[in-house]
């Protein structure tokens, strides 16, 4: 699926990050800057590849609001709210391209690097909603249906800073952090009833409507981990990074106005993941 998605990396468009988080990753050059630090000549392009490792984690909470005035719902779940939630998480992989900059700090055995990269992914993340309400499958009008959700990843691009450096041990340690901004799309498979009238299998009844509701999110969030670095000469160098990125929560209403109800979803993620990378410094 990897190999697929490969020529389309060029395609689709942008949001604006968000202010805080540019405004962190903007600040740590700035401190340097004012502590005194200068960049000394050993300065350093390289580009690279990385194959990362992930736990993708979700939840997904949907609330079914039946107090609109003008609600059709049976008298009996007129006014009433039922709220679902339900959380999985999967193991996905990955691989991408990078590119950087990395600049020694003047009379110091530290450095800083600032990194920009594209990866392609593949995981989704699935579950399913325990459902709300009266009936013996919860998916009739006014209830919270029992919908199996799903979280996949597609692309995802990255702004990362690092600082490494220093003596002994450490010298070949690293931190980081950045911002970064996943293409994904979430699905819901649905089963249940659409009609005012109770919805069966029998005779003279409406029938429950089944379908797909998909949209295309992007998630945009900060992320921080530590890594290591080791030396294959003059001009190459392997790393391995762990991370860990919070993504902004994404929310949304889908009303149905013709029979006056309301139904607002909210969707949550995060992952940790490990990476190896191939750099080669010029």
């Amino acid at each position: 699926m990897i190999d697929k998605k490969v020529n389309s990396l060029l395609t689709n468009g942008h949001r604006p990050l968000t202010f805080g988080a540019v405004a962190m990753l903007l600040a740590i050059p700035l401190m340097l800057v004012q502590a005194g630090a200068v960049f000394a000549e050993d300065q350093r392009f390289y580009v690279g590849i990385a194959v990362p490792v992930e736990q993708l984690n979700a939840s997904f909470d949907k609330t079914v609001d039946n107090t609109d005035e003008n609600t059709l719902v049976l008298e009996s779940r007129k006014g009433m709210v039922f709220r679902d939630e339900d959380s999985a998480n999967t193991s996905a992989y990955g691989i991408g391209l990078l590119a950087g900059y990395r600049a020694s700090l003047a009379e110091s055995s530290f450095y800083l690097s600032g990194e920009v990269d594209i990866a392609l992914h593949d995981g989704e993340v699935e579950g399913q909603l325990a459902g709300i309400g009266e009936s013996e499958g919860r998916n009739q009008l006014g209830e919270s249906w029992p919908d199996h959700w799903s979280l996949a990843k597609d692309r995802s691009y990255g702004f990362t800073l690092k600082l490494g450096g220093g003596f002994g041990a450490l010298r070949n340690f690293y931190a980081l952090a950045g911002i970064r901004r996943v293409e994904a799309q979430f699905t819901t498979r649905y089963y249940g009833c659409l009609d005012v009238s109770l919805c069966s299998e029998a005779e003279d009844t409406p029938n429950f409507a089944s379908g797909t509701d998909s949209r295309d999110l992007d998630l945009q969030g900060w992320t921080a981990g530590i890594g290591l670095e080791k030396a294959l000469g003059q001009q190459l160098a392997l790393r391995a990074e762990t991370r860990y990125t919070q993504y902004a929560s994404e929310d949304w209403v889908t009303p149905f106005d013709d029979v006056g109800v309301t139904v607002p979803a909210v969707l949550e993620a995060n992952e940790v993941s490990l990476s190896l990378r191939l750099a080669r410094y010029f």
